[in-house]
């Protein structure tokens, strides 16, 4: 860049005129201005409006600095610009520091357009001085949003620069991509959820700050998706966690990334000393051809998504399609991935300074480097007109006529023709070496290392090739893989088996690499292959799809569960081939519909028990999957999980039903199935059993209708039976729920199927308190008839009777009491036992409405929105309600979670690393002491209160 004498002298002006009105008016406009300017910067500006409207406007908002723009060093007007945005925290108004950017970017954009336009720098001098701009920006609106927030400093919180900004690379109208990341012990705050809040919302204001659209414009279009999982992480987040996920799930496409990444604003300390710990993610010790082959995938998706495919010109993208930008880019950046571990020279964030480099150690030619540097330089100058036209993020050559010629005049090309040939040229030239790279990559063994698994010991090659690629124990590693090959497993006897595992192993270690802990992870694979009766079809499933593998991985070093369900579902393994993580979940009011079809087209009973079971189990999965992993809350995967419950109960209840009749014909009666429990009140987990009660109504006298006739009383106890087997029973798909009965009128001794008339008699004379206790949650499932209204105006009318408040606290405490001593918890993660847990906050509730519904009515089932109804009826208190509404959240999202990844009460001490801190995050925590901390501390205040509110019940 000019630095030593005024811009005016350096100006070598090559643009024709376009629009000559837009001459004349631009003259008329600046008047005196113009006249003043020397005969360089007349014939730049006219030139500069006939071709950019955008530009024009520029010039008139900022005439009054121009004489001073052509008589000082360009690149005076750039720091200056630079200084007034670093300027605006100076201000105290947010509407004074949003002019303040938007003011500082009017002055860069012009200054930099016209030094780019007149030759005074060149196109990457002129994205670098954009970059530096950003740069500025980006500091004063993080320093403007501390400010104004509590924080003291910016000390804590770091902004990294990505992509082009990152590489000092930004073209004319480019949003910029950041990074916020922040560190609670650097902030001096201890609670970590308090460092995040004041972290994220100091990053919403500075993306405030810079895009929001005012009367004076916006600075920069601000991205924050490059961040770790973006679709569910907050704006800022913590360098713990960023680690944490780049360690466990980072992608090939994230250490590209990385290659341009810098700190760029904020405590620029942390954020160096964050990059320092991802070099070993980003630069692998060993040749990564896997990651060749990653971005080649990526880039056929982006000609398929883009239609960018086939060269063109008009309409082409000369960033996305073929021949374009981003395949120079890729090129550099994919040889930079694979050689970039063992050449530390070969890290350069810079396009054409990593070609240099790569030409330097000869892995590129001097032509393939002449070629696409020229080109590189040559589309960027290109893609810096198309914005300066309108100051749009365009990359698209235009269409028509007009517009090409005006495209042409900017670029400064002699002719339309001319314009034309010479990006043809580019694009032949770029798509030719880009795919000549890839030929020459596909070619090469896709493996890390020397992987060789014969004999009776670890080969040394093999074992320092698992060792570089982060498994703590090589030698038990390598040994289990020699146990496959001998075929010490059902899943490797078969000779076929094994060839396909041979080729498996490779990308499997690979894929095993990325987790948070290899070694963990690779023994809950051959944990899932012990359990499998074959392998063949699953080995030949991964390798045509290895894409799976990762998310395979991940689901099963976080929910051993999940692994032993694909063992004993392989189906499950393939609908990992459908599964879109990112797309919401289905309606839940679909699964009733679609059950009951399925089980209509079954062949017979025993292929609809089978049909169901399938069914279920393929539904249950992406819920169970995606709690597992965090991608849902446990409120969205309790309302799917009760959802295909309903649906199976309900379709096999009418299965069971239609072949009662046939093997006894139709009686003159209705039956309904009632839930109670969590699937009463719809909070079911993924391993929950079912809470169910059977009532029926039929004359005493009723008589079934088919050759073998039966009584009512046998009638609907049979039925109560084959529904309670279609439901429970262990077919070749396995069982479908654990029923359980006890809670019906008289529990264990009573009939399995009760009259409506014994059903009355019983909840008015013989029943316990614990046992209408059981009614709060309850719900009839169907089938929908008169019966099923009766019923639920008969619970309707038992729940509202008027009650001593002083026998019910006595029963509850008693009921409790006895579970506690049945049952005790085992510690705070045993979270629905231990005293202070669920149990706990779910019988103060079933108290509370017991009491309360003869003069409120009934409460809501769900005990969430039970504690929100006392709270409002006065039998809470507000520091009540909130305490238990937290703890009932965190124990609702401990248990569902824990339940989705053992299937059982989740146990620390048997977990893995991966699962731990899973447990940990989802207690807002990033250690699981601390979780466990956070648990006991609300289960000895929920247990407080129990005591308190029951003991002021009894009188005590």
């Amino acid at each position: 860049m000019t630095a030593s004498f005024p811009f005016s002298d350096s100006i070598a002006n090559t643009l024709t005129i376009y629009d000559s009105e837009a001459v004349q008016r631009i003259r008329a406009d600046l008047g005196v201005v113009y006249t003043s300017l020397p005969k360089s910067a007349q014939e730049l500006l006219d030139g500069v409006a006939s071709c950019s409207p955008y530009l024009r406007r520029l010039m008139l908002r900022r005439k009054d600095a121009l004489p001073k723009l052509f008589a000082e060093p360009l690149s005076r007007a750039v720091e200056n610009a630079t200084t007034l945005a670093r300027s605006a925290a100076q201000q105290d108004d947010a509407d004074i520091q949003m002019r303040v950017l938007r003011n500082a970017k009017d002055s860069a954009a012009l200054s930099i357009a016209l030094g780019d336009i007149a030759g005074a720098m060149s196109v990457m001098e002129a994205a670098e001085a954009l970059s530096v701009f950003a740069d500025a920006v980006v500091e004063g609106a993080l320093a403007s949003a501390v400010k104004r927030s509590p924080l003291e400093s910016e000390t804590g919180i770091a902004v990294l620069a990505m992509g082009k900004h990152g590489a000092c690379e930004l073209n004319y109208s480019s949003d910029i991509d950041l990074i916020v990341l922040f560190d609670p012990e650097r902030m001096q705050i201890t609670d970590r959820l308090e460092a995040q809040k004041h972290a994220v919302a100091v990053t919403r204001d500075l993306v405030n700050l810079l895009q929001m659209q005012t009367g004076d414009g916006y600075v920069f279009r601000t991205d924050l998706r490059l961040r770790p999982d973006p679709g569910f992480t907050a704006p800022a987040v913590s360098v713990r966690a960023a680690e944490t996920y780049y360690e466990a799930y980072g992608q090939n496409w994230e250490r590209m990334a990385y290659i341009k990444a810098r700190p760029c604003a904020g405590d620029k300390e942390m954020g160096h000393a964050f990059l320092a710990t991802l070099r070993p993610f980003v630069w692998r010790k060993y040749l990564d051809y896997a990651a060749i082959e990653d971005v080649h995938a990526v880039k056929r998706q982006m000609h398929s998504a883009k239609g960018g495919g086939e060269i063109a010109f008009e309409g082409h993208d000369i960033k996305l399609g073929r021949g374009g930008i981003r395949e120079i880019e890729f090129y550099a950046q994919t040889q930079q991935l694979i050689l970039g571990g063992k050449d530390e020279g070969l890290r350069q964030r810079q396009t054409l300074k990593a070609l240099a480099a790569l030409k330097t150690a000869e892995h590129i030619s001097d032509d393939a480097w002449a070629i696409l540097s020229s080109a590189y330089q040559h589309l960027r100058h290109v893609e810096h007109r198309l914005q300066m036209i309108n100051d749009e993020q365009t990359h698209r050559l235009p269409v028509t006529e007009g517009d090409i010629q005006r495209v042409a005049s900017f670029s400064g090309a002699d002719s339309v023709g001319d314009f034309r040939r010479n990006l043809l040229k580019a694009f032949d030239s770029v798509a030719q070496n880009y795919d000549t790279l890839f030929e020459m990559s596909e070619a090469e063994e896709s493996q890390p290392g020397p992987l060789v698994f014969t004999g009776v010991e670890g080969h040394p090659a093999t074992l320092d090739t698992l060792s570089g690629m982060g498994f703590n124990r090589p030698q038990d590693v390598s040994a289990a893989i020699r146990r496959w090959h001998t075929g010490a497993m059902r899943a490797t006897r078969t000779e076929r088996a094994r060839v396909l595992l041979t080729k498996l192993v490779p990308p499997l270690l690979t894929a095993l690499a990325k987790a948070n802990e290899p070694d963990e992870a690779f023994f809950a694979f051959e944990k899932f292959l012990s359990g499998l009766p074959s392998g063949v079809q699953v080995f030949s499933l991964l390798l045509n799809n290895i894409e799976v593998f990762d998310t395979l991985i991940r689901i099963m070093t976080i929910s051993p569960y999940l692994g032993r369900e694909f063992s004993k579902q392989l189906n499950l393994v393939e609908s990992l081939l459908d599964q879109n993580w990112s797309a919401p979940l289905r309606d839940v009011n679909e699964y009733a519909k679609e059950c009951d079809e399925i089980i209509a087209k079954a062949v017979s009973y025993e292929a609809s028990l089978n049909a169901a079971r399938r069914w279920a189990g393929e539904q249950k999965f992406p819920v169970t999957s995606r709690l597992a992993i965090g991608l849902i809350a446990h409120a969205e995967a309790s309302a799917h999980y009760t959802a295909i419950a309903n649906a199976a109960i309900s379709a096999l209840a009418n299965a069971a039903a239609v072949e009662m009749e046939k093997m006894h014909g139709r009686i003159n009666g209705d039956f309904v199935v009632i839930a109670l429990g969590r699937l009463g009140s719809g909070e079911m987990t993924a391993t929950s059993d079912v809470d169910l009660m059977f009532v029926y109504d039929a004359p005493s006298d009723a008589m079934s209708d088919g050759e073998r006739s039966l009584g009512a009383v046998e009638y609907y106890t049979r039925l109560v039976r084959r529904v309670v087997t279609a439901l429970s029973a262990a077919t070749e798909e396995g069982a479908l729920y654990e029923v359980d009965m006890q809670l019906r009128p008289s529990g264990k001794a009573g009939p399995a199927a009760v009259g409506l008339p014994a059903f009355r008699r019983y909840y008015e004379e013989d029943a316990w308190i614990w046992e209408v206790m059981a009614l709060v949650k309850s719900r009839v499932i169907g089938p929908r008839n008169g019966l099923a209204i009766a019923i639920e105006d008969e619970i309707e009318s038992i729940l509202t009777r008027k009650r001593r408040r002083q026998e019910v606290a006595q029963a509850v405490m008693e009921m409790r009491e006895r579970l506690a001593t049945a049952k005790p918890g085992s510690g705070p993660w045993d979270i629905k036992n231990i005293s202070g847990g669920l149990i706990d906050i779910a019988f103060l509730c079933q108290h509370l409405s017991l009491v309360t519904a003869f003069s409120l009515g009934r409460a809501p089932r769900p005990v969430g929105k039970a504690i929100n109804w006392f709270a409002q009826a006065g039998e809470l208190a507000q520091e009540e309600t909130a305490m238990l509404q937290k703890a009932h959240a965190l124990f609702e999202a401990v248990l569902q979670a824990g339940r989705a990844a053992t299937g059982e009460v989740f146990s620390p001490e048997k977990a893995g690393e991966a699962l731990c801190a899973r447990m940990a995050s989802v207690c807002g925590e990033e250690s699981i002491d601390d979780a466990a901390s956070v648990l006991i501390e609300l289960q000895s205040k929920v247990a407080r209160l129990f005591v308190a509110k029951l003991s002021q019940g009894c009188g005590r």
